[in-house]
């Protein structure tokens, strides 16, 4: 069997295909950008520390990420809450006021 030029041959059902790659796959332009992807480190750094003044109240979140709507910071929480750095914050967070609770705060 000769190929084509291209590395194909029609009459013998022979088609190039192309490797999936990570770098193909994240180059795509049918790819939607995750959420996490969506968010400068300063806008998850602002994010935390309005969380922490704030807790889940996402209106008054926004309100200090002034670059996000309440949809989006409401998105973006439900996804940060299950990565290491959100559970590594929410455990600092609860022995913190655990410890006040033991202090007879």
């Amino acid at each position: 069997i000769r190929l084509g030029p291209f590395g194909y041959s029609p009459p013998a059902g022979r088609y190039p295909l192309e490797q999936a790659t990570a770098l193909g796959y994240l180059t795509s332009p049918l790819r939607r950008p995750a959420v996490v992807e969506k968010w400068s480190p300063y806008e998850i750094a602002t994010f935390e520390a309005a969380l922490a003044l704030y807790g889940k109240v996402f209106h008054r979140v926004r309100d200090w990420v002034k670059t996000k709507t309440t949809k989006e910071v409401v998105e973006f929480y439900y996804i940060w809450k299950k990565t290491s750095h959100g559970r590594r914050w929410k455990d600092s967070y609860v022995e913190e006021m655990e410890s006040d609770d033991e202090d007879g705060g």
